[in-house]
């Protein structure tokens, strides 16, 4: 009977018309991100090696990083649509330059670190503004069904993405892969434009600085949300040197482009798999934390599978574990987000998290490929696990940590704040 029940609200979800065609513009967006990524990823790490496979992440991130907080203010200040739309504009534009540089026999690393600097910087405003959105556009005893079909659509394309990119590069070359994104942008630009602008609901801001503490006050409290920032802070430095060694597990196995594109698919599949489960089956508020934390530390241990010296298949089965496991955890966060946090200030507080979350990921991407170059793909993750399970042992001992749900404070009240946007 519950699930009858969470099938129908998935099915209600979906029937939102304008919930439907952000669901489908963004997916749409995921895939050329994916087949970007391979393409790219896959290029630079034959012609260059770790380091530079590491670098290439790291100018992606750079360019992402600082622009986050200003991103989340224009997040909250303008209609989210809006801003999603204007960014898949640039990004298209920024590729179409670089396809346009590199059939003029510019270099392929250069080039592609310069493009990774500016989509970054792009994506510093799309991303919290598509986070921003979903809650605005769904009501919120749908939001699990809602994310979970969000959740979905991304995966999929993860999952695509990745197959398309890993035969285009092998085929054709990284302009193919890029020419595909550009024609991914420009789609979803013209699926947002046929979203109506939903207007924020918020009293005149103020400047920067004022944005961001009134935010980083509400952050700080909820437990839940402070410690998940700073405990991935950490947790991300050894996700980010894993996957750097990646393209070089699918080497050390005798393999090429294509199969680096089914690594790829696999885990997308997974995290499929993992978002369907947690919009069918939810996870109560009480032991959402507690559900994360225990999904976090099997994500760690299935990583450390990758790197040991076991058949490619066998391989691929921990890679689709690890992306179950990754796809509830992921709908257990986005809904938390979702229903715990002002919509007036959403797309503040998912700029702190993706701040908190990714603020080492410069330097660990470059800290990886020395680590591979010096050392090997198994000491590398071996390192990078142990520190990944340690961090988020605190989220199973402190019982505040693992409370996923809206604390109620003096400063941000729930009966006077909380609102939800229909």
């Amino acid at each position: 009977m519950v699930r009858e029940r969470v099938l129908m609200g998935m099915s209600e979800a979906w029937g939102l018309g304008d919930f439907r065609r952000l669901v489908i513009g963004n997916g749409i967006n995921m895939l050329g991100t994916a087949i970007f990524f391979i393409g790219m990823g896959w290029t630079v790490a034959q012609i260059g090696g770790p380091k530079e496979y590491g670098l290439i992440f790291t100018s992606y991130f750079l360019g992402h990083l600082p622009l986050l907080l200003y991103g989340g203010m224009v997040v909250d200040r303008m209609p989210r649509r809006t801003v999603a739309l204007v960014a898949d504009i640039a990004q298209a534009v920024l590729v179409t330059i670089a396809v346009i540089v590199l059939l003029l026999g510019f270099g392929e690393i250069e080039t592609l670190l310069v493009v990774a600097f500016f989509t970054g910087g792009a994506g510093a405003f799309s991303i919290p503004a598509i986070g921003a959105l979903v809650p605005d556009l769904v009501e919120e005893d749908l939001l699990p069904q809602a994310n979970a079909i969000r959740g979905v659509a991304m995966t999929g394309a993860w999952m695509l993405g990745p197959l398309i990119g890993g035969f285009s590069v092998a085929t054709w070359g990284i302009e193919v892969c890029l020419i595909l994104d550009v024609v991914t942008f420009a789609f979803s630009a013209l699926v947002l434009w046929t979203i109506p602008e939903i207007p924020v609901d918020r009293e005149e801001g103020g400047n920067l600085r004022e944005e961001v503490t009134e935010a980083w006050s509400f952050v700080k409290t909820q437990p839940w949300l402070f410690a998940g920032i700073a405990m991935f802070m950490i947790w991300h430095i050894g996700d980010s040197a894993i996957e750097i060694g990646v393209p070089f597990i699918i080497e050390n196995n005798g393999l090429g482009a294509k199969e680096f594109g089914v690594f790829g698919a696999v885990g997308a599949a997974g995290a499929m798999i993992g978002s369907v489960i947690g919009g069918i089956r939810p996870v109560p508020k009480e032991i959402r934390g507690l559900v994360f934390y225990i999904l976090i530390g099997g994500i760690a241990w299935c990583m450390l599978m990758w790197a040991m010296p076991i058949p490619f298949l066998l391989i691929l089965v921990f890679v689709l574990l690890e992306g179950v496991l990754g796809g509830t955890l992921g709908v257990i966060w986005r809904t938390t987000m979702s229903d715990s946090v002002d919509q007036r200030l959403r797309g503040r507080v998912n700029s702190l998290d993706a701040i908190g979350s990714l603020i080492f990921i410069p330097l660990a991407p470059l800290m990886g490929g020395w680590m591979i170059e010096e050392t090997n793909v198994l000491t590398t993750f071996s390192v990078a696990v142990s520190f990944m399970v340690l961090t988020t042992m605190a989220g199973l001992i402190v019982p505040s940590f693992r409370r996923f749900e809206r604390v109620d404070s003096d400063l941000f009240p729930i009966e006077i704040d909380r609102s939800q946007s229909g």
